[in-house]
């Protein structure tokens, strides 16, 4: 027989062992929990100047630490080229490889910057056009990675998990810059996928431009969405003119707008009129598409299969038929 003592010691000894494994299991998931990696936050995200060859001029970047740690903020210029879609810039990393517009050699003050826990510093960089530079546009992605410091700094070995923030410099040197812009396509998406046909109303059209000079291009003109029997039935500005983008020079970018009124069957059609530079050019493409509801879809192909079918039939009546009449 058990001893009632011995029992409840053996009772208290096995509540101690897991009272005290849980509580390291909620410690550690504490401690995983706890932030530990670094973020910064800049503004503005985005500048724009006109240098002639030999001037300067220089942009205040204001940095954040938003983590819970003291950081230093270490700067590098980057250059950047397009995605040929977006206009959201494909940042090069690698220092070998230098655009021909490339931004690198403008800007020479790049520090780093310490910033302890939710402190906020003004950063003055100086842009440098040298003498000799061709005019054109020029453009960077000033960019700041926060690196933990003081006691959470890492180690001989150890590698820091890390947030990067950056600011685009465009610049443009004023000069023999060459203007020349093509729209090159007019593209309809459902849903993200591009087409003619449609089963249901397609949600969003794509202006495609692209510029083949050597200066940035901020394109801008009218989209108009035409029914059956040419009635507008919806009309856009394109590349929105309270934040106009830019294209880069040699690439392409996509301008997408949603549109509306797309509800009756029949085909409609999509015309662009696009200027660029001083507007003295109007750019015209246009594009048909068709919407078929997907019932009348179902209709039309069963209707076609009927008729394929009563095709097939009568050409087997009539070698049938054929066939008896020779043997007769």
């Amino acid at each position: 027989m058990l001893n009632p003592k011995r029992l409840m010691v053996t009772l208290l000894g096995v509540m101690l062992l897991v009272f005290s494994s849980t509580a390291a299991v909620v410690q550690a998931q504490q401690s995983a929990a706890t932030p530990s990696g670094s973020g910064l936050s800049i503004a503005p995200t985005i500048s724009e100047f006109t240098i002639k060859p030999g001037d300067s001029k220089s942009i205040t970047v204001t940095l954040k630490n938003i983590t819970v740690d003291n950081v230093v903020a270490q700067g590098v210029v980057n250059d950047f080229a397009s995605d040929n879609s977006t206009g959201n810039p494909r940042i090069i990393t690698d220092l070998s490889i230098k655009s021909p517009n490339s931004l690198r050699n403008f800007i020479t003050n790049i520090d780093n910057v310490p910033l302890n826990k939710g402190q906020q510093k003004n950063v003055i960089l100086n842009i440098q056009v040298p003498k000799n530079a061709t005019p054109g546009a020029y453009f960077g992605v000033v960019r700041y990675k926060a690196v933990p410091s003081g006691i959470n700094a890492p180690g001989p070995g150890q590698v820091a998990l890390t947030a990067s923030v950056g600011t685009i410099v465009l610049v443009t040197v004023p000069g023999n810059v060459r203007e020349q812009v093509q729209v090159a396509g007019i593209h309809v998406y459902r849903g993200g996928h591009e087409g003619s046909f449609f089963f249901g109303p397609p949600q969003t059209v794509g202006i495609e431009v692209r510029n083949y000079g050597n200066g940035f291009e901020k394109p801008f003109g009218t989209v108009e969405v035409n029914n059956t029997f040419n009635k507008t039935i919806t009309t856009y500005p394109l590349n929105n003119p309270k934040q106009p983008g830019n294209v880069l020079p040699n690439s392409t970018r996509i301008f997408t707008h949603s549109i509306s009124g797309v509800k009756r069957i029949g085909r409609y059609s999509v015309i662009a009129s696009v200027s660029y530079g001083s507007g003295s050019q109007v750019l015209t493409l246009k594009k048909d598409f068709w919407y078929i509801p997907i019932w009348l879809g179902v209709l039309i192909l069963i209707v076609v299969l009927a008729l394929i079918g009563l095709a097939y039939r009568a050409y087997h009546r009539y070698n049938r038929d054929k066939r008896h009449s020779h043997r007769r």
